[in-house]
C-alpha cells in the first residue's frame, strides 16, 4: 500500500517538471540593476531556473518600491529601489515566477516608531548582534503594518509570498530583552498574523514562510517558530537548511557531499511529515562558501540532489550578494535530473524522446568534465549518481547537536 502510495506521489511530483521551483534570491540592489536582470532572464530562458525571489520589504526594514503606505512614508521607510512594472512584465515574458520577500519583525524604521521596538533592561531600543533594531511582535500595531504592506504587494501584482525574519530575535545579548504586551508563548503572535494574511488574502495568493533550519526538527520556542502550527495557516515553507548553520556532528557522514545530501533528504522529509499535504516544501540552498571545505559545484548540487530525492517541490539558491557564477552547472544538473525523473515515470513517448536527448547530453558533459578534472577512481564519484535514490542504510543516531 505505501509503495502505491509513493509511486502515485512520484507520478504526480515529476508529471510536470516546470513546476518544480528552481530560484535565485536578488537584493533590491541588483532589482534596480536591469544589466543583471537581463543576465537572469537568460538564464530563465535557457530553462535552468523558473522563479526569483526579490525583496520588497528588506533586512533593514524599508520598502523597496514606490509604496502608498503613510506609515511607511512617516518613518522614511520608502526606498524605491525596484521598478515593479518592469519586473512583473518581463518576468511574465521569461516565464519566470516572482516572490515577494518580505522581513517582518527586525526593522531598523518602524522600530523608532512610538513604542513599537523590542526594549531591552535599561529602557533603551533593544539592537541585535549587527546593531539593527526589531519590532515587538506582540504589537497589534506592528502586525497590520506588516499586513497593510502584505497586501499593497499583492494588489501590485505579486501573487506569492516569502515571510523572513517572522520569529523573535536570537542573535545579540538575548538576555537583556524585556518584552511588553506579552500574552502567550512567542509562536502566538506569529499565528495571529499569519491567520490575519490568509483570512484577509484571496485564496490564489501563496503564502510562504522561511524559517530555521532546525525548525524542521525541533519547535524553536524561543524564536516562535513552530511548522506544525504555521501549516495551518501558509502554502509553502521555506526552511534554510545550509549546512554551515548546522553543528559537524549534524549528519556527520565520510565526506561532505554526502553529509549536505542526508541533510537535506532528511529534513525535507521531516518537513513533509509535520506539514500539512497541502504545504509546498522548498528549501534555501547555501550559495556562499560560509564552513565549506570545498565550495563547488558538487557542494551545491549535493543538496539539490538531497531535496529532489526527498520529493521536495523545489529549491531556492541564497547568495546574499547575488553571484551565482558557481550555480548555473549544478542547477543544468539538477534539470536534467528533473527531466529525467519525469521522462522514467511519463508514459508520453514525446516526452521521452525529449529526456532521452537532454541525457545524452548530461552524459557527454558530465564524461568531458570528468575526464578533464580526472579524478580518482577510488572516490566516491558524484555525478555517476545524478539520478539515483537515497542510498538504503540505516541512519546514524548523534547526539543533540548544537542550535545555531
Amino acid at each position: 500500500m505505501n509503495l502505491c502510495v509513493i509511486l502515485a506521489l512520484s507520478q504526480l511530483f515529476y508529471s510536470n517538471p516546470d513546476s518544480i521551483i528552481r530560484g535565485v534570491y536578488i537584493n533590491p540592489y541588483q532589482a534596480n540593476n536591469k544589466d543583471y536582470l537581463e543576465k537572469i532572464f537568460i538564464r530563465a530562458d535557457s530553462g535552468l531556473i523558473n522563479a526569483i525571489v526579490v525583496d520588497f520589504k528588506s533586512d533593514y526594514g524599508f520598502l523597496t518600491y514606490a509604496s502608498n503606505i503613510a506609515l511607511a512614508k512617516e518613518i522614511g521607510a520608502i526606498k524605491r529601489y525596484i521598478d515593479v512594472d518592469y519586473l512583473i512584465k518581463n518576468a511574465a515574458l521569461h516565464n519566470l515566477k516572482i516572490i515577494a520577500r518580505i522581513v517582518c519583525f527586525r526593522d531598523n524604521y518602524l522600530s523608532q516608531y512610538k513604542n513599537y521596538a523590542i526594549y531591552d533592561d535599561s529602557g533603551k531600543i533593544w539592537l541585535d548582534s549587527k546593531g539593527l533594531a526589531w519590532t515587538n511582535p506582540y504589537k497589534s500595531e506592528v502586525r497590520n503594518y506588516l499586513f497593510e504592506t502584505t497586501k499593497e504587494i499583492v494588489e501590485l501584482g505579486i501573487k506569492s509570498i516569502a515571510f523572513d525574519y517572522i520569529r523573535f530575535p536570537t542573535d545579540g545579548d538575548v538576555e537583556r530583552i524585556r518584552l511588553t504586551n506579552v500574552e502567550g508563548p512567542h509562536f502566538t503572535p506569529i499565528i495571529q498574523f499569519l491567520k490575519k494574511v490568509r483570512d484577509g488574502l484571496d485564496d490564489e495568493v501563496e503564502i510562504g514562510v522561511c524559517v530555521f533550519g532546525f525548525a524542521v526538527w525541533y519547535n524553536l520556542r524561543t524564536e516562535g517558530q513552530d511548522i506544525e502550527k504555521m501549516g495551518e495557516h501558509i502554502d509553502i515553507l521555506y526552511p534554510m537548511l545550509y549546512p554551515s548553520h548546522f553543528h559537524r556532528n549534524f549528519k556527520k557522514e565520510v565526506n561532505e557531499y554526502w553529509r549536505n545530501y542526508w541533510i537535506y533528504f532528511d529534513s525535507v522529509k521531516e518537513a513533509i511529515k509535520k506539514s500539512p499535504l497541502s504545504v509546498k516544501i522548498a528549501p534555501f540552498i547555501q550559495g556562499f562558501d560560509l564552513r565549506a571545505k570545498s565550495f563547488d559545484s558538487d557542494y551545491m548540487f549535493s543538496q539539490m540532489n538531497g531535496t529532489l530525492s526527498a520529493m521536495a517541490d523545489g529549491f531556492v539558491i541564497w547568495n546574499a550578494g547575488c553571484n551565482y557564477s558557481i550555480s548555473w552547472t549544478p542547477l543544468s544538473w539538477a534539470r536534467n535530473l528533473i527531466l529525467k525523473r519525469s521522462v522514467q515515470m511519463s508514459p508520453n513517448t514525446r516526452m521521452k524522446e525529449e529526456g532521452r536527448r537532454y541525457q545524452d547530453k548530461t552524459l557527454e558533459q558530465l564524461l568531458a568534465q570528468e575526464k578533464i578534472q580526472k579524478k580518482n577512481l577510488t572516490m566516491h564519484q558524484t555525478h555517476s549518481l545524478i539520478d539515483s535514490l537515497p542510498l538504503l542504510k540505516s541512519r546514524k543516531v548523534y547526539p543533540d547537536p548544537m542550535i545555531p
